[in-house]
């Protein structure tokens, strides 16, 4: 099914001046993740020979990040979270949880040595800013402590698991009375005969 014209409806907003986070762009990133990867992966996990290994201290990042935005009294506001994340900290947790239920991938685990691994906020995160803000896998790396290569594979299990939670639901195709009223929304924030926007420029 091709999901390239659907639109991530404001349902799943929680209030008229949450920013629509643009989960559209996730369908395109799946469709070529899975063409540009098809019968190029292979089994093997194991360490590659000369690769250099960085100790990046994840339990920092994590609780980095948790301090920062998601303790019980949070290091910055709810305004703060809002214009960084471009959504509510409800609405990235509700999303959060929903993949972390969805793929196993999101659970935090331990490796065979015992060393507690990534945290579902840290992957997701990592897959959210590069949605929303455009930048390199490896910006990341310095705040939340994650790895190029992992935050390429958060990434794209991400995107994949948002289509297949809401993709029936909220990346479907819109209906006259929902092309009404996002136009109208539009308009009212200066935008006319804007139907979606992923910044406000395209």
């Amino acid at each position: 099914m091709n999901h390239s014209n659907f639109y991530f409806y404001d349902a799943f907003d929680f209030d008229d001046d949450t920013p629509v986070f643009a989960f559209q762009v996730a369908t395109a990133v799946v469709a070529e993740e899975e063409l540009n990867t098809q019968g190029q992966r292979t089994g093997y996990r194991g360490s590659i020979l000369d690769h250099n290994i960085v100790n990046r201290n994840r339990k920092e990042g994590e609780l980095r990040l948790y301090n920062g935005y998601f303790a019980e009294n949070p290091k910055f506001t709810e305004s703060q979270f809002r214009r960084r994340f471009r959504m509510s900290r409800r609405l990235f947790l509700r999303i959060a949880n929903a993949v972390e239920a969805h793929n196993p991938y999101f659970k935090q685990r331990t490796d065979a040595f015992g060393v507690l691994g990534l945290s579902c906020l840290q992957k997701v995160t990592a897959a959210h800013r590069i949605l929303a803000y455009g930048i390199p896998a490896d910006l990341t790396d310095e705040y939340l402590r994650i790895g190029e290569t992992t935050v390429i594979e958060s990434l794209r299990v991400f995107v994949k698991a948002i289509v297949e939670v809401f993709g029936d639901w909220y990346l479907r195709a819109p209906s006259e009375a929902n092309i009404c009223r996002l136009l109208s929304i539009g308009e009212q924030r200066g935008f006319p005969e804007m139907l979606g926007s992923i910044d406000c420029m395209h």
